[in-house]
């Protein structure tokens, strides 16, 4: 199990990781978090979840933006910082898994950067937000620009609250707000990202994703929603689509069933 074991913590190249296990590595890139970096265990142990079955046998990899980003961010910058460090630190092509945001980092690493890549997991993300995620995300982006920290954070952490919920996540997303957000810059690296993932779409890079994939997603997911899930599986050659009608963005990621079909799909014998 993940929560059991001690959590190793380093850069690969210029990118904060933590690591638990060994073996074959498996490149976990987490969604979006306020914070750069890969501080805190509960952090660390909620994204690597997803692939927790694999802990007894691989060496799982949680990776997370630097900070110092620049206002113009793109993910193409995104996705050179993380191929950069996989080449520089890691023996070989490895298995990138990306939830959300992580998952637009990912498909932008596995289509520029295809010799970094064996096997691409995609996880609650798809070839670009839907208009709902894409108008709560500017939404967030522009408050941090205007320097309305805890603002931001409250509307974040009330839409992703289940509905009975959502006053509730905003008092708590206002208040962690400063805890997590501690300064001007970590609000601009963090506007800098969300504003990248909006202008990321998979269907305008210059070339199709090569490596074996599998998406898995939730019907109910509002920031995507199963159009934007299959026309990602239609963007990718070959790859292998999974939906849950009943699970949102949130749920999926915890899915038993989806967490058996990620690590089934990364064990699989390779076909050559």
């Amino acid at each position: 199990m993940v929560g059991a074991v001690e959590i190793e913590r380093g850069e690969i190249g210029a990118i904060p990781y933590a690591a638990v296990g060994s073996g074959r590595p498996v490149v976990v890139s987490s969604g979006l978090w306020p914070a750069t970096g890969v501080a805190g265990d509960r952090f660390v142990r909620g994204v690597l979840a997803p692939v927790r079955r694999l802990a007894a046998q691989r060496r799982l990899i949680v990776v997370n933006r630097w900070a110092g980003l620049p206002a113009n961010l793109t993910m193409t910058d995104l996705a050179a910082g993380y191929a950069d460090s996989i080449r520089a630190a890691l023996d070989g092509p490895v298995d990138l898994v990306g939830t959300s945001t992580g998952g637009s980092i990912a498909q932008q690493v596995a289509a520029d950067h295809p010799d970094v890549i064996r096997r691409l997991v995609l996880l609650s993300t798809a070839c670009r937000l839907g208009p709902y995620g894409r108008q709560l995300q500017a939404l967030v982006a522009a408050e941090l620009r205007g320097g309305q920290v805890r603002r931001a954070l409250g509307a974040g952490a009330a839409d992703l609250a289940p509905p009975g919920l959502r006053t509730l996540a905003r008092g708590v997303g206002w208040a962690a707000a400063r805890r997590v957000v501690t300064s001007a810059s970590a609000a601009a690296d963090l506007a800098a990202t969300i504003e990248a993932e909006d202008a990321f779409d998979l269907a305008k890079c210059e070339r199709p994703i090569e490596a074996k994939t599998l998406i898995i997603g939730g019907g109910r997911d509002r920031y995507y929603g199963a159009g934007l899930f299959q026309e990602t599986a239609a963007l990718i050659p070959g790859s292998l689509l999974r939906l849950f009608p009943r699970r949102g963005h949130i749920g999926v990621t915890a899915d038993p069933r989806a967490q058996a079909m990620i690590a089934g799909f990364l064990t699989a014998p390779r076909a050559e």
